[in-house]
């Protein structure tokens, strides 16, 4: 009994490590004030993945790109609404936008450090000065 009781334990953690090993943390990221736009830098390789938050107003147009020197790496944007978007246009819902830098297979077999840098800029609207 106490030889059951040790395997199912050891299965246990071992299922436990496996399954966070490659869980990532979302990184909320937002706008400076008076900003229109905000620059993110980061890295992976092999499975890992970089989840970054952004919160977006209902009608904002805004775009992200990626720059990176390696081909295999990509990302994905999920809306607040759960819909995700290959490109992005004029946000159908407020609330927290997910954006997901991963590597393709091929990219992810190699192992190597991907750096990247994610660029992304909101379209604001142009405020008539105030008179005084």
């Amino acid at each position: 009994m106490k030889k059951i009781f040790i395997l199912f334990t050891l299965l246990l953690a071992v299922a436990f490590l496996s399954n966070n090993a490659f869980a990532q943390k979302k990184q909320r990221i937002g706008l400076a004030e008076g900003a229109d736009s905000v620059q993110v830098k980061g890295k992976i390789s092999g499975k890992q993945y970089a989840l970054y938050e952004i919160w977006v107003e209902k009608g904002d147009v805004w775009e992200v790109k990626l720059n990176s020197t390696n081909n295999f790496i990509g990302y994905t944007v999920k809306g607040a609404n759960g819909d995700r978007y290959d490109f992005l246009e004029a946000a159908p819902a407020s609330g927290y936008y997910t954006i997901r830098v991963e590597l393709n297979s091929a990219g992810a077999k190699s192992k190597k450090i991907a750096d990247f840098t994610l660029d992304i800029k909101f379209e604001m609207e142009k405020n008539a000065p105030v008179s005084e």
